[in-house]
């Protein structure tokens, strides 16, 4: 017997040492993605208010020479509702810029003076129609990209859906693998004490042990069998009739000495 237990003790022992290193392994998860960039997007914008700025300026100040004109014209009904939506117009556009207004100036000035209309107002009309078009293009640039950068958010999105649908998969696995390798574990410690116990004690109480290592470690791989009900009942029948032997073990009954022979008196 003090055999037995030193034999018992180093394998509980050794599997215990083991089991912690069985415990402590995890999956290497993969890297999340980076978010998508607004790089491009930001350069469109910046193109779009820059058109949209110098196309305001020159409104402003064809608008604003516009309204002190019409402030020196005579006196009139129609005139003074002229002056009045110049300048709410003018309110609504904002100050023009220097650069803008200087040459509207002028170039009022110059028809003034005698410059014949067309010819002032041919450049000025090209540059308004080439700043149109220009605006035109800013603003489809500028929803090309956003509709790239958007396509763009949408893949690293769904890429990093796909990064942490993979993640807890990992988990899932590492938590089910780790849940086997604690049966197999406790169930190896079982049958190697079985074994232990039919070489050096009862052989009837080592092949129950054993018989019960292996029903510890091969319950989480027959768990989702369709046959797990039948095993199940297989180790449950034997599990009974080992407790039934124990139970209904008959006992020794010691032998009655025999009576001794009545002593005849000499």
């Amino acid at each position: 017997m003090p055999r037995l237990s030193t034999l018992l003790t180093g394998l509980f022992t050794t599997l215990l040492l083991t089991g912690c290193s069985l415990f402590s392994g995890k999956t290497e998860l993969p890297p999340l993605p980076e978010p998508a960039t607004t790089t491009g997007l930001a350069g469109a914008e910046k193109e779009l208010d820059r058109a949209t700025e110098e196309r305001l300026s020159k409104a402003a100040a064809s608008v604003a020479i516009s309204a002190v004109l019409a402030q020196k014209n005579p006196t009139s009904l129609n005139n003074d509702v002229l002056v009045s939506e110049l300048k709410l117009t003018k309110t609504l556009l904002g100050k023009a810029g220097d650069k803008d207004w200087v040459s509207t100036k002028a170039r009022v000035e110059a028809v003034l003076g005698g410059q014949p209309i067309a010819d002032a107002y041919k450049k000025e009309q090209e540059e308004a129609t080439a700043l149109r078009k220009k605006l035109s293009d800013a603003d489809q640039k500028y929803e090309t990209e956003k509709a790239k950068k958007q396509a763009e958010f949408n893949a690293k999105l769904q890429e990093r859906e796909q990064a942490l649908a993979q993640e807890q998969a990992l988990r899932r696995l590492d938590a089910e693998e780790a849940r086997k390798d604690k049966f197999l574990y406790l169930g190896g410690l079982v049958s190697l004490a079985g074994i232990a116990m039919f070489i050096f004690g009862s052989k009837t109480m080592g092949l129950q042990l054993f018989a019960s290592g292996v029903a510890v470690s091969s319950l989480p791989f027959v768990w989702n069998s369709p046959h797990f009900i039948y095993i199940i009942g297989a180790f449950a029948l034997l599990g009974l009739i080992a407790v039934a032997r124990i139970v209904f073990k008959k006992k020794a009954v010691p032998a009655c000495e025999p009576q001794p022979e009545d002593i005849k008196p000499s």
